[in-house]
């Protein structure tokens, strides 16, 4: 099971918000996004970890997705 993209980075809120998750994900192009998330999604392997992570009940309260790009003066390309 992957996505084949590698996480830009992990992280998490400070102090109430602490509970949450946030990672990026690089992507060539909205294209690239669309089929690699779609094979992800489709993964056999994914849906039985999901499946035996959520045995006794949904970890996952919410999910949120934004696509971002970066602004011509960040460090992000």
């Amino acid at each position: 099971m992957m996505i084949a993209a590698d996480p830009s980075g992990y992280l998490s809120g400070i102090g109430e918000s602490s509970n949450e998750l946030t990672y990026m994900l690089p992507w060539e192009s909205l294209a690239d996004r669309e089929t690699r998330w779609t094979a992800f999604q489709n993964d056999p392997a994914w849906h039985k970890v999901r499946d035996d992570s959520e045995r006794d009940g949904p970890i996952v309260a919410s999910i949120s997705n934004q696509i971002l790009t970066p602004t011509p003066f960040s460090q992000l390309k």
